[in-house]
C-alpha cells in the first residue's frame, strides 16, 4: 500500500505541464467544432440571405 501512496504522489507532482496540453488540445478541438460547424451552416446562412435580398429588392 506504501508503494501505491508513492505512486499517486509521483503522479500528481508530474502534472504540471500536462495541464498546459490539455488546455490546447481543447482549444484546438473547440476551434474544430466551430469550423465545421461553420461550414456545415455556410450553405443555409447564404441561403436565407439570398431570399431576403431578393424579396426586398422585390417590394
Amino acid at each position: 500500500m506504501k508503494c501505491f501512496d508513492q505512486l499517486v504522489s509521483r503522479v500528481r507532482e508530474s502534472q504540471k505541464g500536462q495541464t498546459m496540453t490539455e488546455y490546447v488540445l481543447i482549444i484546438a478541438a473547440i476551434a474544430v467544432a466551430g469550423y465545421l460547424a461553420y461550414q456545415g451552416l455556410e450553405g443555409g446562412i447564404n441561403t436565407i440571405i439570398a431570399n431576403v435580398t431578393a424579396t426586398l429588392s422585390g417590394a
